[in-house]
């Protein structure tokens, strides 16, 4: 507790009316505007770079982070003057309604510094003040900025790396509220980005923080930091090559979690896409009118490409969506505080609270009610393997959808009847089953033979094209047209098999961005495609003219031609914030799910039925093609593959029945 000056003295223009106890470096006292003050027994080698440094952090401050009140120097010794609140630092796990107001509350802040082009550098567990209005973060470590602890860092790392483990540089520093309360290295080692710790150290920045911030939500999730080891060199040796151990943190922050946790610095998220994943995950959804600022802006319908906005439209375009966006993270903190609301599965609703805070509009925030588990897929019936590679597969014969060819390099292989697999004569040939079965496309470089339902025929396009897929009633077929040395997605070819006419229609996305191929709208009124900018990806949708209808440009780049869930209502992309997958209403553009898959070469096949997905899982020998849930979940093993088959010229073809 501090105790009261008999003689108030004044420091700065602060009149200080307290005392701490002192530290080994520095002293704080309270003041008598209710702030705390901090005095650094040091010099400064630049106190232009400290006071630059103090006015940076000012200027970009904001919600959740403490108010940096004042900075300066007197007797040539730094001093800093924080807002004071009364809190705990995070010390411990917590329950996980308090860990994912955290989370976002937490992300909100780094993101709103990162928006201003400032980097925090030093976020840690000692950062966050747990309060009963909510988590508060402080904006330095200000005992690492004063006594320059990243390069101190640095050159301990260099020490510790010689082989010494038992070097310690360490700062002592007295309880005290918004600032640190114990003894712990400098820039607490444990919490530093992998940049920092080579041999050539890279300065604070952006991408630092999101690895910080990351291992602080372990932390926060499970009372132990993701690389802390017994001893400086081997809690560094972890942090450069160790696996995170995430096991522990709640479904839907793990996600965001292992992104950020990325060892190279260009693969994780910046903030504003982690904040946006946050936001979504926690399942909240602000009005109508916010909600399309944050996540809608498609094109007028009458339009038939993207028109360029000018300058100041976009600016305000980017200033509204990110005032939307601080408006739902700052609600979502502040209803889960509320007592009523957990930000996990056990959740009713529909139910509303206006939120008011300072700085940001008021906003309705509802939550939506938790989905059940979908049902599992049926448990395999029986297995058998498949000629050419050595495919087992465990199959039930209920399962909606099922494999109907393959390709090896040149050679394809066909379902014909049960489990007969015919391997096709003609080489490069890609298997195209219509959904139900009746007819068989072989698609070769020139030409496409139909067999089936009928007589077989054969149609030559005539233009370049890739990628067939079949119309949900199986009555025509579609392929991409392209274009230039990128074959970039230039139009599409329909092949109606009742009359066997073949129309091409030429569109302009080989010029505005198009990328991947065409996938059928759902009711086959119409097909969609993807498309990128500068900053985004995203997917238009087009009539069979080819005049687009509508864009959805923020929903990640997309996945092609097998982007719809049997039913239609929803669709799969590549998560535009990387990662893995995410689900989206095909009506609205909302995102319902994200799929986050912790190791590499998890290919998609597709979708098994509306609540699971097709995915390779390449771990182990044999490797796996399962089935799984939206929330990642693996249900259902549907093949297995020896290691050595599982090549990169192996694809896989699955079919809806």
């Amino acid at each position: 507790m501090p105790q009261p000056l008999r003689d108030p003295r004044r420091l700065g223009g602060h009149t200080l009316t307290a005392a701490y106890p002192p530290g080994d470096r520095s002293a704080s006292f309270d003041t008598a505007d209710g702030a705390l003050l901090t005095l650094f027994h040091t010099r400064l080698a630049d106190p232009d770079a400290f006071l630059e440094r103090i006015d940076l952090l000012q200027r970009a401050g904001g919600y959740p982070w403490l108010g940096l009140i004042d900075a300066g120097t007197s007797g040539g010794e730094p001093y800093v003057v924080v807002e004071k609140v009364e809190g705990a630092h995070l010390a411990k796990a917590l329950p996980e309604s308090e860990l994912r107001r955290l989370a976002v509350a937490s992300m909100t802040g780094l993101a709103g510094l990162h928006r201003e082009g400032v980097a925090h550098g030093a976020f840690t567990p000692w950062s966050v003040i747990l309060t009963g209005a909510g988590p508060r973060l402080a904006l330095l470590d200000l005992d690492a900025l004063v006594a320059e602890g990243v390069t101190k860092v640095s050159e301990t790392v260099a020490t510790w790396s010689a082989g010494d483990p038992d070097a310690t540089a360490r700062v002592r520093t007295s309880a005290r509220p918004g600032l640190l309360d114990e003894t712990r290295p400098i820039g607490s080692l444990a919490y530093l980005p992998p940049e920092v710790l080579r041999p050539e150290p890279a300065a604070p920045a952006p991408p630092g923080d999101l690895f910080a911030w990351a291992a602080v939500m372990v932390f926060a999730g499970t009372g132990r930091p993701p690389f802390e080891r017994d001893s400086h060199a081997a809690t560094i040796n972890a942090i450069l090559h160790d696996d995170p151990d995430l096991d522990g943190l709640p479904e839907g922050l793990t996600g965001v979690v292992a992104a950020c946790l990325a060892k190279d610095p260009g693969q994780r998220p910046t903030a504003q896409e982690a904040l946006e994943r946050l936001i979504g995950e926690a399942q909240l959804t602000v009005e109508r009118a916010a909600l399309e600022a944050v996540t809608t802006t498609p094109p007028p319908a009458e339009e038939t490409e993207p028109a360029p906005a000018p300058p100041a439209r976009r600016t305000t375009r980017r200033t509204t969506r990110w005032a939307a966006l601080i408006a739902a993270a700052v609600a979502i903190v502040l209803v889960a505080g509320l007592g009523g609301y957990v930000l996990g599965r056990n959740r009713t609703g529909p139910a509303t609270a206006t939120v008011n805070a300072t700085g940001v509009p008021s906003t309705s925030v509802s939550t939506l009610a938790a989905a059940d588990d979908p049902s599992p897929p049926p448990l395999a019936a029986g297995n058998f393997t498949a000629p050419g590679p050595a495919i087992t597969l465990l199959e039930n014969p209920a399962d909606p959808a099922r494999l109907t060819g393959y390709r090896k390099g040149a050679d394809t292989w066909v379902r014909t009847e049960g489990q007969t697999f015919t391997k096709l004569p003609a080489e490069d040939a890609e298997p195209a089953r219509s959904p139900g079965g009746r007819w068989l496309a072989a698609v070769g470089p020139e030409t496409i033979t139909f067999t089936g339902a009928g007589e077989p025929f054969t149609v030559t396009p005539g233009v370049p094209y890739t990628r067939p897929t079949w119309s949900r009633d199986g009555t025509r077929l579609m392929l991409t047209t392209t274009a230039g040395k990128d074959d970039r997605p230039s139009g599409f070819v329909v092949v109606d098999v009742a009359t066997r006419a073949v129309s091409t229609v030429d569109t302009d996305d080989e010029t505005t961005g198009g990328e991947s191929h065409f996938a059928w709208l759902p009711d086959g009124s119409g097909v969609a495609v993807g498309y990128r900018t500068e900053t985004e990806h995203g997917v238009r949708f087009r009539d069979l003219t080819g005049r687009q209808t509508k864009a959805f440009h923020w929903v990640g780049e997309t996945y092609g031609r097998r982007m719809f869930s049997p039913s239609g209502k929803t669709f799969v992309t590549y998560c535009p914030s990387g990662g893995t997958y995410c689900v989206w209403d095909t009506a609205t553009g909302v995102r319902l799910a994200s799929v986050a898959l912790f190791y590499d070469d998890g290919l998609l096949y597709g979708w098994y039925d509306d609540a699971h997905l097709i995915v390779a899982d390449p771990r182990g020998d044999p490797h796996r093609v399962v089935a799984m849930d939206l929330r990642g979940r693996p249900q259902r093993v549907l093949a297995e593959i020896p290691a050595e088959d599982d090549t990169t010229d192996l694809l896989l073809y699955y079919t809806g029945n």
